[in-house]
């Protein structure tokens, strides 16, 4: 292979068209073919790849605070549903007078995370939401903070049978014979 690229900075084609009017290139010649010499090949010759050690960062100190947010994922979609689970890891985050504030859309939803850091939400309206979390602490101070997390709560149209609707809100009209069986 490598003395194929080797040569192929100037190599010799042959062009040819054939009864059905197909036109053929080849390195080997034909009755019909004419002789093309081709200069300046573009070529590709592979350079020895650098292998470097993987570099070792230290691991956290046992003081260092942890603060993500698990779940829901970045960018995670639910579909067909007003509630949802979540869990955040607080590691070394909080101590005495310390104060953890979980957000959703700018709005407080501490009350809604418990002591294993889970967490449920009821009546999440459709559309796109941003989940928050940091921990200050007694001084206001900013220790932790974790990555914003955006997810999405998609609805089917409220006029599809089946579909789930708003809690408490009515169902939509339907068209005359549409979910209907007779």
């Amino acid at each position: 292979m490598l003395g194929v690229c080797a040569s192929a900075g100037s190599a010799t084609v042959y062009k040819w068209v054939d009864d059905a009017g197909v036109i053929h290139y080849s390195d080997q010649p034909n009755p019909k073919a004419q002789k093309l010499q081709v200069t300046g090949a573009q070529t590709y010759g592979a350079q020895a790849a650098a292998v470097t050690a993987p570099t070792v960062t230290s691991a956290p100190s046992a003081a260092t605070p942890v603060c993500v947010i698990d779940s829901p994922g970045a960018g995670q979609v639910f579909l067909d549903t007003f509630s949802i689970t979540g869990h955040v890891t607080l590691a070394h985050a909080g101590s005495e007078g310390s104060q953890t504030t979980l957000r959703m859309d700018g709005q407080d939803i501490s009350g809604q995370l418990g002591p294993d850091g889970s967490f449920a939400l009821s009546e999440v309206e459709r559309g796109e939401h941003s989940l928050t979390l940091q921990v200050t602490n007694a001084r206001g101070e900013v220790i932790c903070q974790a990555n914003a997390v955006s997810f999405s709560i998609r609805q089917r149209n409220a006029a599809v049978p089946g579909a789930p609707t708003v809690p408490g809100a009515p169902l939509a009209p339907r068209a005359p014979g549409v979910g209907v069986v007779h």
